[in-house]
């Protein structure tokens, strides 16, 4: 079987939000009744880069850590921790952020 590049990259990310999505939960503030935050919420991310979270209903309202405003629908519906479509996704676990763009390293951000 031929291999892709940037395959191992992709694997890589899907790892991380495996590892992510594993790790034990903590409450994130402004928790609404079902849990989920609402926001808006700032997290720090690596390089100095910053990302804002907003709830809005079953979407997140983002503004990405590279300058990016987009709203993104819960993937898959009906849960509360991860969203995206197209290029872009972001996970959310209790204080900490995995923001992922198709192509790019993921970047980690937390409260």
């Amino acid at each position: 079987m031929k291999r892709r590049p940037g395959a191992s990259r992709i694997g890589a990310a899907f790892a991380l939000v495996a590892g992510v999505l594993a790790a034990g939960c903590t409450t994130a503030p402004e928790d609404d009744a079902d849990g989920a935050y609402t926001g808006p919420l700032t997290y720090r991310c690596e390089e100095d880069m910053q990302m804002t979270v907003q709830r809005k209903g079953s979407l997140v309202s983002v503004h990405s850590p590279r300058g990016i405003d987009l709203d993104l629908p819960a993937a898959p519906p009906g849960q509360s921790a991860r969203f995206g479509e197209s290029l872009y996704a972001v996970v959310l676990e209790g204080k900490d952020a995995l923001w992922m763009v198709n192509g790019k390293p993921p970047i980690s951000c937390s409260l």
